[in-house]
């Protein structure tokens, strides 16, 4: 099985496109067809359907997908691996986070990263909690920013702690010297926030036993800020996030406090490439007491 064309079909089952993947790898798209036309005359079954609204995975394609998966991720680790022996720390790191982190964080770690190691990619996905989880056991990256772990199959390790606060409407002053009583939120119109907080919000609110008067939900916290500064509702978000919006809010700590923990999550008992180990690493020293965030 050629690991090269390999690569290619992950990137045409990612864009769902034969086009959009033959241009993105510098294929011509009849190239790209007769190297998929190749593979599934060697595996003797189709694994592409095609129409006029791209390429979809057939069934036999779906059951192939994971092995190829694992057959590409364990031949980049046998090459990291090769060229760690020889002294270079090469290679690609495939990192999920969701968005406060990526915005807030990630930058500043990625630009010291590359300063240590020049050779390395790093390759970074934006999205929620949850889907960083599938990504991870799927092999869709090698290691994610969450919030705590869910799933099983995840080893996490806590990097930091973040806040969650209240925000209010002006017209809105919290009791107990600017703390808002779990119970009074009840009382008020609440917007659910985006980006994957909002599963932090949802244990808070079982362990306070609070059913919100949900009002609005959105994709997205900044637009739930907004909504806030107009007086439709209050809302919940971390200090992480607040951190980047610039401007002031009237908040309250939440009374009991909510804080979630930020950590980096790989699949627990899979093999891990020296690049990504390397980044690991790095990351860990980032948040570290005397570290870059610090």
């Amino acid at each position: 099985m050629n690991i090269e064309y390999c690569r290619l079909f992950l990137k045409t089952v990612k864009l769902g496109s034969l086009t959009a993947a033959a241009e993105q790898s510098g294929y011509t798209q009849s190239a790209l067809s007769h190297i998929i036309s190749s593979m599934e005359k060697e595996f003797g079954f189709a694994l592409f359907t095609r129409s006029k609204a791209g390429v979809a995975l057939t069934q036999e394609g779906e059951r192939m997908l994971p092995f190829i998966r694992d057959a590409v991720s364990r031949t980049d680790i046998a090459l990291q691996t090769a060229a760690e022996i020889k002294g270079l720390k090469s290679g690609r790191v495939r990192i999920g986070a969701f968005s406060s982190i990526a915005i807030r964080r990630l930058p500043a770690i990625i630009r010291e990263f590359n300063a240590l190691y020049p050779a390395i990619e790093p390759d970074v996905r934006v999205d929620t909690y949850r889907v960083i989880e599938e990504w991870l056991l799927n092999d869709e990256i090698d290691c994610g920013f969450i919030s705590n772990a869910s799933m099983k199959d995840i080893a996490f390790t806590p990097l930091m702690k973040d806040r969650l606060l209240a925000l209010l409407p002006e017209s809105r002053i919290a009791c107990g010297r600017g703390r808002l009583e779990a119970g009074e939120i009840e009382s008020m119109d609440f917007i659910v926030p985006g980006e994957g907080s909002n599963y932090d919000i949802g244990r808070y609110f079982k362990a306070a036993g609070i059913k919100p008067r949900v009002r609005f939900a959105v994709s997205d916290d900044y637009a739930a800020a907004a909504m806030v500064k107009q007086g439709l509702g209050m809302t919940i978000l971390p200090e992480l996030i607040l951190e980047g919006m610039g401007e002031s809010f009237n908040t309250a700590e939440l009374d009991p406090e909510c804080i979630r923990t930020i950590g980096i999550a790989t699949r627990k008992n899979a093999p891990v490439s020296p690049s990504c180990r390397a980044f690991t690493e790095f990351a860990k020293r980032a948040f570290a007491p005397g570290g870059l965030f610090d």
